[in-house]
């Protein structure tokens, strides 16, 4: 696997015309007279991922990631870009996916390092559980960018499996900017959705709630809890009893999956991934101490204090659906009355 973000795509300025089929950039175009595209890395919903070299640096290889033209006239898409763009060029750790900025670009597109390597979620598909001590390892290197992360007042907001990066040399990157955000940001979420990945998110933010350092900490503790048992927590078909499971009840017990694990790698989990953000961890700093030294943790039963979730009653599922999808745009409609009608006030129209 060579990087590990997600897709780019069509037709940036080409010097050479080369493109490949449906006028995307292929092997061979050369991208704002600076970019010489050697390989499609992969084609993806929103973008596509290029391999080029960069002309105006000796040749550095990087790898380029465009947003398709439907993605880019979408504006929560296109701010997307925008955020990881602003976000990632701010970041300095060995640990974080590098951006390279470039001015005067004919189109967005975002300049990254390249990697060569798997994610962390080729590496579950293939193995599924790891052995405690690699799994509680690899979690204490992912506390130190997550740090780094908050201590500028930055929450990622996405932490997955498909977005840290392990690289054959033995480094690692977390990667995918697109939804982070400063802790203390205006919040723009859209009609009650919060983005984000439904399988790590922390139960506040499915709430609707903006979450603070401690949202990231309960999603590296899903993504250890998977780690540890080859097991998603809450894990269903049905993306909204997944979230109404994580909202009304605890995850199951890692021992009972996987007897292997210690009581000590078992509280850690379960106190990172608390439903109330008071009971976490309160810094990944923190999170990294008990990870670093699970021998020292304090057993508090939590293990035996598990609640079931409320049963989801899927029947409701449709009308809910539809429901949603009939007010969704009448919300939309009369909010842009209202920004227009604003709008004019303003200037006395």
């Amino acid at each position: 696997m060579k990087l590990g973000v997600q897709s780019v795509a069509p037709g940036a300025v080409v010097g050479n015309g080369k493109m490949s089929i449906a006028g995307e950039l292929g092997p061979g175009s050369l991208l704002d007279d600076r970019f010489a595209i050697t390989e499609v890395i992969c084609n993806g919903g929103m973008a596509s991922i290029y391999k080029a070299n960069d002309l105006h640096n000796d040749g550095r290889t990087v790898a380029i990631k465009i947003p398709h033209r439907n993605a880019e006239a979408d504006p929560a898409l296109f701010s997307r870009f925008q955020t990881e763009e602003k976000i990632g060029g701010e970041l300095d750790h060995p640990s974080i996916l590098k951006f390279y900025p470039v001015k005067n670009k004919s189109r967005m597109y975002l300049v990254m390092e390249y990697l060569e390597g798997k994610t962390l979620y080729q590496l579950l598909r293939e193995r599924r559980a790891l052995p405690e001590g690699e799994a509680l390892a690899l979690a204490s290197r992912l506390c130190e960018p997550l740090q780094y992360l908050h201590d500028r007042g930055i929450l990622h907001r996405d932490l997955k499996p498909e977005n840290i990066m392990l690289c054959h040399d033995g480094t690692m990157r977390l990667m995918d900017f697109g939804i982070a955000r400063l802790a203390h940001a205006r919040r723009m979420t859209f009609i009650g959705f919060a983005p984000g990945t439904p399988h790590y998110m922390a139960p506040e933010r499915i709430n609707g709630r903006r979450g603070d350092a401690r949202t990231d900490i309960y999603s590296l503790g899903a993504i250890l809890y998977e780690m540890l048992t080859g097991m998603i927590p809450f894990n269903d078909e049905d993306i909204t009893a997944i979230m109404n499971a994580r909202v009304t009840g605890d995850p199951e017990s890692l021992r009972r999956l996987n007897p292997k694990i210690s009581p000590q790698a078992e509280e850690i989990v379960l106190r990172a991934m608390e439903r109330d953000p008071e009971k976490r961890f309160p810094t990944a700093a923190a999170f990294k101490a008990a990870l670093d030294e699970p021998a020292k943790v304090e057993l508090t039963g939590r293990c035996d204090r598990l609640e079931p979730s409320t049963p989801f009653k899927r029947g409701l599922r449709k009308a809910r659906t539809i429901a949603l999808w009939a007010v969704a745009p009448v919300a939309v409609q009369v909010l842009l009355f209202l920004l227009l009608w604003h709008h004019l006030a303003r200037h006395g129209k």
